[in-house]
């Protein structure tokens, strides 16, 4: 049993924007609703199969940090 936890920061990234900008370095692209979602869905199944494989008194997430291209064009249920 571990006795004191590491700190965890978790960077989501949200790949999606409404059109590329010329200065921007992100991995970004245009997406339609469905593939906002399925991203989604995806991100959802990895952290739960993260959280099956890592020793749950191990860490502790102290920050989560959601960013990319427009994080903002996911609904509020999404994020």
């Amino acid at each position: 049993m571990c006795t004191s936890k590491s700190d965890l920061e978790l960077y989501i990234h949200i790949p999606f924007c409404i059109k590329k900008c010329n200065y921007c370095d992100f991995l970004s692209f245009p997406s339609k609703a469905e593939d906002r979602e399925e991203y989604v869905q995806s991100l959802i199944k990895e952290i739960e199969q993260t959280g099956k494989v890592l020793d749950k008194n191990a860490y502790v997430v102290r920050s989560i940090f959601i960013g990319g291209g427009t994080p903002s064009l996911l609904s509020g249920e999404q994020i």
